[in-house]
């Protein structure tokens, strides 16, 4: 498995890259994918001004957001690449934010993003309420197992 850093800001993951990675992996588990498959996925940091161009253009939705993902298993070609997962674009600021609001670490909501993201590259989703049930479940379970005193944000 390939994981890909790239920043368009001033943040620098350092020492995070290796829960990154971790959350990744125990993603691809918690689907039943094998993590030695050569999977490929990117994190991509961006600003405020950033995500929020990126929200607007696809998606309509003209604010910033904590994380945006880009799924390569849809679309045209897309039968082609099975292994490449795609990019998960994450707003460090509204990160930053969200720790505050959400009485979590910047570490824990920074993988939490990262866990987020890559269960959307995966399929998962949350605009349903039986949807979002099956994704809070695989957020926690894999949340558990990096951070074991994880009980999710409290969002809903």
């Amino acid at each position: 498995m390939k994981t890909a850093f790239f920043s368009e800001c001033d943040y620098a993951p350092g020492d995070l890259k290796a829960g990154m990675r971790k959350a990744i992996k125990l993603a691809l588990k918690y689907k039943d994918l094998k993590v030695s498959d050569p999977y490929e996925v990117s994190v991509i940091f961006t600003d405020e001004e950033g995500i929020r161009e990126i929200n607007n253009n696809y998606r309509h939705i003209d604010r910033a957001t904590d994380v945006i993902s880009f799924a390569f298993a849809e679309g045209d070609g897309a039968e082609y690449a099975p292994f490449l997962l795609g990019d998960i674009f994450i707003c460090t600021d509204v990160v930053a934010s969200h720790a505050g609001k959400y009485g979590t670490t910047f570490e824990e909501e920074m993988i939490f993003m990262v866990v987020h993201g890559i269960l959307h590259l995966l399929g998962f989703d949350h605009h349903k309420a039986a949807e979002r049930a099956k994704m809070r479940e695989a957020e926690i379970v894999v949340m558990k197992q990096i951070f074991p005193q994880w009980k999710g944000r409290g969002e809903e």
